[in-house]
């Protein structure tokens, strides 16, 4: 590391020129150069110290002018002075001059730093060379998930582990180290707070139909479909525009029976999730109210019969029946539950029996067999 040429002048037994410089780091010397006297002299001794106006060291160089100190220790300061003597005296020290092989680089303390794990964070450290070379760097103890560049003295990245760390930092010459010393607080990172869920779900009428219209002619309807969501659905609701709502039974696959009012019903199904995003599926579903059923005819004036036993010769009876006026087109008669015969509606009509016993009758309506008169019941 080059200190540079420093010029010092002072007469020695003349006037003379002291120069001193320093060689790069490696060679740890420093190279001493001086005019030569104007005086006649035998030779010039050189005295080294390290501290001014302190020489512990005496080289006798002879008649050269220059020297190379060989110990020098970098970093650390020299200080020099040059004599010329003759074989009997030795003139006055020169002008001291001082100087370092090699000088400590200096690096700026950045000072206590904080941060938070997870957070990103950067610092530049400061290292000079006072000669003039490069400067690399390191350091020891600094926070899990952060790193320094060696050329640059750049300390990125995001800490990972909470915590009080005391870091060291260095600024390198090739030789020479300075270090500085700090404190890096890392906090704890906040909880995680998952984003919003603002994804509505999907919700889809797959049964009776995939269509938006349907048509029945039943007083109630059963819808079926499916939902999906990046979460999950919470629950599945209906309404019907003409009159109800409710709840579907599932959510993945869901089912639900649904009131029908006759014409046209517009049934809205919702899905919802947790967050309360929701999405709609629309059915229109007209009713066709089946037609009544017709009215029964009027009920028939009531039919009267009666009933008398009649002998028309030793060996045969009859069983005179008449009843009252009907708007029949004609009669059925029963004899005991079996109908026997039909015949005009004139209001009478002779059965003719050979056995004794007990026997029943009505007459009824050939057009609605469960229209009839009363029974009569008549014995022989």
């Amino acid at each position: 590391m080059n200190q540079g040429i420093v010029r010092y002048v002072r007469r020695v037994c003349a006037v003379a020129i002291f120069v001193m410089w320093a060689q790069p780091v490696l060679a740890d010397s420093i190279n001493l150069a001086w005019d030569p006297s104007s005086n006649t002299v035998s030779g010039y001794a050189v005295y080294v110290g390290m501290q001014s106006g302190v020489y512990g060291e005496r080289y006798d160089v002879g008649s050269t002018t220059s020297f190379a100190y060989p110990t020098a220790t970098a970093g650390q300061r020299y200080c020099f002075t040059v004599a010329a003597y003759t074989a009997s005296s030795e003139s006055p020290k020169s002008s001291e001059v001082c100087g370092y092989s090699n000088q400590f680089p200096t690096l700026t303390n950045p000072g206590n730093q904080s941060s938070t794990a997870g957070q990103a964070v950067s610092l530049q450290l400061n290292g000079v060379d006072p000669d003039g070379q490069p400067v690399t760097y390191s350091s020891t103890g600094l926070p899990p998930g952060l790193s320094l560049m060696a050329s640059t003295g750049f300390i990125s990245g995001s800490g990972t582990t909470a915590g009080t760390y005391s870091v060291t930092v260095r600024a390198f010459d090739g030789m020479l180290t300075t270090q500085q010393a700090f404190t890096w607080a890392m906090a704890a990172a906040a909880p995680t707070v998952p984003p919003p869920d603002t994804t509505a779900p999907s919700v889809t009428i797959t049964s009776p139909t995939t269509g938006s219209t349907y048509t029945t002619s039943s007083s109630s309807l059963t819808l079926g479909g499916g939902t999906a969501d990046n979460v999950g659905v919470t629950g599945v609701t209906w309404a019907n525009d003409r009159d109800g709502s409710g709840t579907a039974s599932g959510t993945t696959n869901w089912t639900v029976s649904i009131p029908l009012v006759g014409g046209t019903n517009m049934i809205t199904v919702t899905a919802r999730d947790a967050a309360g995003n929701v999405a709609t599926d629309l059915l229109q579903v007209t009713f066709n109210v089946p037609a009544p059923a017709p009215a029964p005819s009027p009920t028939q004036p009531p039919v009267v019969l009666s009933g008398s036993i009649d002998r028309w010769n030793k060996l045969k009876y009859g069983v005179q029946l008449s009843w009252t006026s009907a708007n029949w087109s004609g009669v059925w008669v029963y004899r005991n539950g079996t109908r026997i015969t039909s015949t005009t509606n004139d209001g009478a009509y002779t059965d003719f029996l050979r056995n004794r016993g007990t026997y029943t009758y009505k007459v009824c309506n050939p057009s609605s067999s469960a229209v009839c008169s009363n029974t009569v019941t008549v014995y022989y």
